[in-house]
């Protein structure tokens, strides 16, 4: 299992912990729920990294016939983390010159991110990696011609080193703003050069990135993708899945979203839709978690979703309804980071891992009438965290297999205790 430890960065004093399956990060704001899902990014994304820097290595060598250019391979692999490092995390100028991470890729597998003096910089990004990994950059340098030629020969050897064969999806918070400013979009990111771009932070430019690719994807209804599909692959597509899914994304959107000749629509009815900047804030907020997610399911392409604050700007029943999407998203083999502040979001999570745990004790056809097969949560599967004062620990409950209630509880106790305390005052 992959290991992240983070110290001193953002908020973040001392964390280690294991990457499952199925993780949840809660807490207060600013307790460092999104540093560790960019933590966690921005190591799966590593590979990426490499895999780029081997592809444009093979481009120079092939234009210039110089051999030197790919044997640079290493110190532009490093270069490329330094940058990324810096574009998803923002400047070290006030970081504390102690923060140190580390990611384990496996037992034998390790990236170091610390922070060193240097001429250019007080707090320079220094990169340190295993030997298994100085290793591996070696035996890239040194494959033969005919291989270095064939990406999905070199895609496949950097996956199966890093053990991710996954794509890495991040999801922001805060994407009602992109939804809303949706027609706007392919100008305002056309128009930036480079620098611009890079002036963005990595998680951000990756998402707007994604959606732009995506929204001509979505030219036709939901049904209608789905038959398509099944008529243009090969594989076994399972149409019940997609078609529960889907039902569930119309019920939380209240309609279906298309893309008409450029126009964004959410579509309420055959005759009646509003533009997409014209919908709730609701409604912007959650239109690209299911866009993105259905379209990773119906293409049958595995990811690691780390999605933020699902519930932002829904409606508590909206809420449980997203948390039920998310957790089924794990079929086809996804994995999925979720960091959320609401009691709603983890109560259904605890429902979802009831279900599963009863599952041998009841009918299970009389369960699938409460909660959907699909949705069901293996406790093994699953990570709950609750971050405070620059920790983390774990708010499981393993004896009950589920989320403790006094982290799903914690503000309606303090809000009834209150009200409580003003009971007694008035009747003194």
């Amino acid at each position: 299992m992959q290991k992240l430890i983070v110290h001193k960065l953002g908020p973040i004093v001392n964390c280690e912990l294991e990457i499952n399956k199925f993780m949840i990060f809660t807490g207060p704001q600013a307790s460092g729920k999104s540093t560790l899902a960019k933590c966690i990014f921005f190591f799966k994304n590593i590979k990426n990294i490499f895999f780029a820097e081997v592809i444009k290595a093979q481009m120079l060598f092939n234009l210039e016939d110089n051999d030197t250019l790919f044997m640079s391979l290493k110190n532009r692999f490093i270069r490329d983390i330094r940058a990324n490092f810096l574009q998803t995390f923002g400047t070290t100028w006030y970081m504390d010159h102690s923060m140190n991470l580390k990611y384990y890729y496996a037992p034998d597998k390790m990236i170091q991110i610390c922070l060193k003096e240097s001429d250019s910089a007080p707090n320079f990004v220094w990169v340190e990696m295993s030997d298994s990994i100085h290793q591996f950059i070696y035996n890239i340098e040194n494959l033969k011609e005919e291989e270095k030629e064939h990406s999905d020969i070199v895609r496949k050897l950097v996956n199966d080193f890093f053990e991710e064969t996954k794509e890495i999806v991040y999801i922001p918070a805060g994407r009602s703003l992109i939804t809303l400013l949706s027609l706007q979009l392919n100008y305002i990111y056309s128009s930036m050069d480079d620098i611009q771009k890079r002036s963005l932070d990595y998680c951000t430019q990756n998402y707007l990135e994604r959606i732009l690719q995506l929204k001509n994807f979505y030219t036709s209804n939901y049904r209608q993708l789905i038959e398509d599909q099944i008529h243009l692959t090969d594989k076994k597509i399972d149409k019940k899945f997609l078609d529960f899914m889907s039902a569930l994304m119309k019920d939380i959107l209240k309609g279906e979203y298309r893309n008409v000749m450029g126009e964004e629509r959410l579509e309420i009815s055959d005759n009646k839709y509003v533009k997409i900047n014209f919908a709730s804030s609701g409604q912007q907020e959650v239109l690209w978690i299911l866009n993105v997610v259905f379209y990773y399911l119906l293409n049958q392409k595995k990811a690691y979703f780390i999605i933020e604050e699902p519930e932002s700007h829904l409606y508590p029943d909206a809420q449980k309804k997203i948390a039920q999407f998310i957790a089924a998203a794990k079929e086809n083999g996804n994995n999925i980071l979720v960091t959320t502040h609401s009691p709603y979001i983890l109560g259904e999570f605890n429902n979802l891992l009831y279900a599963n745990n009863i599952r041998e004790h009841v009918s299970q056809e009389r369960l699938e009438t409460i909660i959907n097969r699909y949705q069901w949560l293996e406790f093994s599967n699953v990570s709950g965290y609750y971050l405070e004062k620059g920790t983390i620990s774990s708010c499981l409950d393993e004896s009950f297999c589920s989320i403790v209630n006094e982290v799903i509880d914690g503000a309606s106790d303090d809000i009834n205790s209150e009200f409580e305390q003003m009971l007694v005052l008035k009747g003194e």
